[in-house]
């Protein structure tokens, strides 16, 4: 690996690392604007935002707060990071330069199939198929389980408009990260190494990013103590060493980390990675709000207990399957290969 294309590699962990430990820092902060914004809306009459805004705010615990700020460290360093790890793209995209474009640059490894990204019509199909496989393969077996459990919940407003309601929110979220992950953060890793290896860093880095900005269960004592922010991030670190964290979040987000990138070299293409994570999201938020009941202002409800998705093996099953059928349904010439 040539020292510049290491180099990029370990500014992508460089990018991970402080825009975590920057959210760490900030997030008592925004805790106390947000809640000071709730109280102060509480007395008063506002807009129709600002009062929605303010009733996010009053309902969420010092965790949501850290995972928000830590996402908005990110946005703000996204760019300056672009730059420096030269993610982006060399050549114009419908007219505007820089950065716009989740594929790798202009004779950066070229001669492998599979790696350049393509955007044409097909990519719809795709994603209209990762999204079908990866929801049937966890929705299916899911409600069967709540049915031989008896814990499924009817929620107010039926079902069908339930499920719309959750695909409408994890739409963006899903595309937004695939771009970053399989698109800008794989394609550096796939110039600088071997197709295998490229697949494995990139399931790596999904799994431990997404296991470190996402608290669910975790709290703490006094959420407005300086540096509040990084005894919480502690605790998330502290998380890998139980093996129940690993079996039941760490392992799932490897495995789905290694099936999205999978379908990416397979089919060249960010539309079925996308659609396999909205599948992903929507069957978790589906499966969660039916096992539960009710739907918070946000959309989705934090679950009190463990998602039902990570009780046994069921995601686990599913992930493996889903790499199957994307292994039959994508052509073979597009498969990666060493060189």
């Amino acid at each position: 690996m040539p020292n510049d294309a290491r180099g990029d590699v370990l500014k992508v962990w460089l990018y991970a690392a402080v825009s975590v430990t920057l959210g760490a820092w900030i997030s008592p902060l925004l805790y106390n604007a947000g809640k000071a914004l709730a109280e102060i809306s509480a007395n008063k009459v506002t807009n129709g935002i600002i009062e929605q805004i303010a009733e996010i705010c009053r309902a969420a615990d010092f965790s949501k707060f850290y995972e928000a700020e830590i996402l908005i460290a990110a946005c703000l360093l996204f760019f300056p990071w672009m730059e420096w790890a030269h993610a982006r793209c060399a050549d114009a995209f419908l007219g505007i330069s820089g950065p716009w474009k989740a594929r790798l640059e202009d004779g950066a490894s070229t001669t492998t199939l599979g790696r350049r990204l393509l955007v044409n019509l097909r990519s719809l199909w795709l994603t209209c198929v990762g999204f079908l496989i990866m929801a049937g393969l966890l929705i299916i077996p899911g409600i069967a389980l709540m049915c031989a459990r008896h814990s499924m919940h009817s929620p107010a407003g039926g079902v069908f408009s339930m499920a719309l309601h959750i695909l409408a929110v994890v739409v963006i979220p899903a595309a937004i990260m695939e771009i970053f992950f399989r698109g800008l953060v794989m394609g550096v890793f796939l110039r600088s190494m071997r197709p295998s290896a490229a697949l494995g860093m990139s399931a790596a880095f999904f799994a431990i990013v997404l296991s470190l900005i996402t608290a669910p269960g975790l709290n703490v004592a006094d959420p407005e103590a300086t540096g509040i922010g990084f005894e919480l991030l502690g605790k998330s670190i502290e998380r890998f060493a139980d093996w129940k964290m690993i079996v039941t979040t760490f392992a799932p987000l490897l495995m789905l980390g290694g099936v999205l990138g999978y379908a990416r070299l397979r089919t060249a293409s960010l539309g079925m990675p996308v659609g396999l994570h909205i599948g992903w999201l929507a069957a978790n938020g589906l499966l969660d709000t039916l096992h539960q009941g009710t739907v918070t202002p946000g959309g989705i409800r934090a679950p009190e207990n463990v998602s039902l998705l990570q009780q046994g093996f069921i995601p686990l099953v599913a992930i493996v399957l889903t790499a199957v059928m994307v292994h039959l349904l994508t052509p073979h010439d597009d498969s990666p290969s060493d060189p």
